[in-house]
């Protein structure tokens, strides 16, 4: 057997016992929170609800595990933290052999399987985002339609299950799970701190709010609702007509973002030659850093000029 066949197997090795102990972890940690439950109505409700963050200065595998939990749950997924885990440890072991077996480079193996663990959590939050963005433009539809179907006699609860059979995924969903959580006999203020949750937007936020409000206070929610759907409708006019006119900014920031290390990696791997006098030598080691640097500077630079406050 040779050395680089019992280098990947070693690779491998550690690798898989790295995550079959953070896994044993996590299951050690949730077997302890899950023993703290002492009703079948509050562990429902501790499900629903996203878990507050741990005590400063504590850092662990199970706030990890929560803060993963809900970023699937974020990005609309029925996976569980064991695995997304499990899937980020095949994706990073996938892309180490696949480099390892095109040339046979140990080292540049286990760098580019460490490196690809986190893409998957990259596209997590890309998807997270996407889908806040339709939940956010579906937002003034669903409120014209609740504020009809108030207006025409019908009780909080059935308008809300009714936006929830008529509007689209991905707000049509979380609408008939408010619906489910209503027949399950859950008070309006748990549902909504669960909504809220669910999908982190202000707007979403002022809803729960205006809800509760009416249904402790009283008054004339229908126009509460038409006007919050109009304001709603004018910030997301406002924010296309944004978009528009940073097109051709936020094409050049992602064109410089991404064709200086794709340069640099084609060079890496299909000429090493070229590049092995530079990462061998002190100077350029430190050109190479300042390098990096300053790119991630201006990039963070180009964002906050684009960047949208409203």
């Amino acid at each position: 057997m040779s050395l680089e066949t019992v280098s990947l197997i070693v690779f491998v090795a550690v690798v898989a016992a790295v995550g079959a102990v953070a896994l044993v972890v996590r299951d050690v940690r949730s077997a302890r929170r899950a023993a703290q439950v002492v009703a079948v109505q509050r562990a429902r409700l501790q499900r629903l609800k996203r878990p507050e963050p741990e005590a400063e200065g504590e850092l662990s595998v199970a706030g990890f595990d929560r803060w993963l939990e809900g970023l699937v749950q974020d990005a609309g997924l029925d996976w569980n933290p064991t695995l997304t885990a499990m899937l980020m440890v095949a994706w990073g072991l996938l892309c180490g052999v696949a480099l390892f077996t095109y040339n046979e480079r140990f080292p540049m193996a286990v760098v580019a399987g460490l490196l690809a663990i986190p893409l998957p959590l990259a596209w997590l939050i890309l998807r997270r985002s996407r889908r806040l963005a339709r939940v956010q433009d579906q937002m003034p539809q669903a409120l014209d339609t609740l504020a009809r179907s108030i207006r025409a006699g019908q009780t909080l609860e059935q308008a809300m299950g009714l936006v929830g059979d008529h509007c689209p995924d991905p707000l049509g969903h979380e609408f008939r799970w408010c619906a489910r959580q209503f027949s399950m006999g859950l008070g309006l203020p748990a549902v909504m701190r669960s909504f809220v949750r669910r999908l982190p937007l202000y707007d979403v936020r002022i809803l729960a709010t205006t809800l509760v409000v009416h249904r402790q206070m009283g008054g004339n929610v229908v126009s509460v609702l038409e006007r919050l759907a109009q304001v709603i409708r004018d910030r997301l006019n406002s924010r296309r007509q944004l978009r528009a006119t940073t097109a051709a900014g936020r094409a050049s920031a992602a064109f410089i973002a991404l064709a200086t290390p794709a340069v640099f990696l084609y060079f890496v791997v299909f000429r090493p030659d070229y590049t092995a006098e530079m990462l061998g030598d002190p100077l350029g080691q430190s050109i190479l850093g300042a390098a990096a640097v300053l790119e991630i500077v201006g990039l963070i630079w180009m964002a906050r000029l684009l960047r949208s406050t409203y």
